[in-house]
């Protein structure tokens, strides 16, 4: 099971840093509550697929989200804990950015060319752009 923790706390790091790389420049100084939920919402859905895929229970997933968004974000981890703690919530609301990351990291290790794994990476960036039409 180590192995599998580990495994997916790889790629979620890798296809994060990838989708956040294709994203416009100071997200991560944000202030749009929107834009915040939304990035940290593709962000767990997408360690919570890509922890699914690997066969791994909800303990598992949670301390990878915990990790993954920690790192990805440079946030302090009582912070990372306080937003974690309204996704399950928001997953069961059927939050759009919850299910497009999961959907996409799949999507990302399964693309068979580097342009289908760039789409997948650039599903974050169709959801903020949605955010700043709205």
């Amino acid at each position: 099971m180590t192995d599998s923790i580990e495994a997916v706390t790889k790629m979620s790091l890798q296809f994060l840093a990838e989708a956040i790389g294709q994203c416009p420049a100071g997200l991560e100084s944000s202030t749009n509550r929107d834009v915040v939920f939304a990035v940290l919402g593709f962000q767990y859905g997408a360690v919570q697929g890509a922890a699914y895929v690997a066969g791994l229970g909800d303990d598992a997933a949670a301390g990878i989200a915990e990790e993954v968004l920690g790192k990805i974000n440079g946030m302090e981890r009582e912070n990372v804990l306080n937003y974690l703690s309204l996704m399950p919530m928001l997953a069961r609301k059927e939050y759009p950015p919850i299910g497009i990351g999961a959907k996409a990291i799949i999507g990302f290790y399964h693309a068979p060319t580097d342009g289908e794994k760039l789409a997948t990476a650039g599903s974050l960036r169709e959801i903020l752009r949605q955010i700043d039409e709205a």
